[in-house]
């Protein structure tokens, strides 16, 4: 086990990887956080050099470990286990059977509160018309009953996969749900009030930009919102981890994630809306009129 004291995070974090890679766990002692609250990552204080246990979290997430559950030592100290995770989901679909439909995106707390506060910004009246494209098993749309208690609307959601629209049916048999692609989706479709597509606008096969246009001109009412989620984040092994990892790279580049989220902000801006880019595993760009945003903040 390790002991560490006032060595300096850059020095940590090689001998930390370097015991992940060659074991695949390591246990460690460091000075207890909370005897150091109140003080930033590094500062000493009585019990020595303070690390939050967020930092150490952190520490793992960027090791591509999990943290267990820490241990009380004797001395105002705390010993850390670091096991190391899988390789993160790759394809195998998000049908009723895969891995992916396992993944609870309501029991991340950075996306239920960014997306009830999304659909709030919408201000949605009893009866409004929502269309939700690459629906899934509707999970996500439980939200709708938290940023509107008591509020009925008519809902319609659009997957390709069918197996995964027969648990959005099972899950909100009042709704409707269909086949579809983005791609393709055909004036008879009709119009919404809110239009949300989350985490598919940037699949593969998907040209952001003329999804967005056709979403906007064929779909969206006058008046109406968007709420678009692109995902910054992996799943491996039960957890999520911050950053989508591109093929081939070790580390997160954000710089695809960025261009996406700009392009989508600037189509809406240009259109007259009041754009709101928010989230932190899965971000969001929320498009409203203006006028409702003056009206509801």
């Amino acid at each position: 086990m390790f002991t560490f004291g006032p060595e300096p995070l850059s020095e940590v974090l090689p001998r930390l990887r370097a015991a992940l890679l060659e074991t695949g766990e390591v246990r460690f002692s460091v000075p207890d956080p909370d005897a150091g609250a109140g003080l930033y990552a590094g500062e000493v204080g009585a019990a020595g050099r303070h690390r939050s246990y967020p930092v150490w979290l952190d520490v793992a997430d960027v090791l591509g470990a999990r943290m267990l559950t820490p241990g009380v030592l004797e001395g105002g100290r705390i010993e850390l286990t670091l096991q190391r995770l899988p390789p993160a989901l790759r394809g195998g679909g998000y049908g009723a059977e895969s891995e992916f439909q396992r993944v609870d995106k309501l029991e991340d707390p950075w996306f239920l509160h960014g997306f009830t506060e999304a659909l709030q910004r919408a201000w949605l009246k009893v009866g409004a018309q929502i269309l939700s494209v690459g629906v899934g098993a509707g999970r996500e749309l439980d939200a709708l009953a938290l940023a509107y208690p008591g509020r009925e609307f008519e809902v319609t959601g659009i997957d390709l996969d069918e197996s995964a629209l027969g648990l959005a049916r099972e899950r909100h048999p009042a709704w409707t749900f269909q086949a579809g692609n983005v791609n393709a989706l055909g004036p008879d479709l009709g119009r919404f009030d809110l239009i949300v597509a989350l985490s598919v606008l940037q699949s593969r096969g998907v040209n952001l930009d003329v999804a967005l246009r056709g979403l906007m001109k064929q779909h969206l009412k006058p008046g109406g919102s968007l709420i678009v989620g692109f995902p910054n984040c992996r799943y491996t092994g039960g957890e999520l981890r911050y950053g989508a990892r591109m093929l081939n790279f070790r580390d997160p580049d954000l710089s695809l994630l960025m261009a996406d989220v700009a392009l989508v902000r600037r189509h809406l801006h240009k259109h007259g809306f009041k754009v709101y880019v928010t989230g932190k595993y899965e971000v969001l760009v929320t498009g409203v009129p203006l006028r409702e945003a003056t009206l509801n903040p």
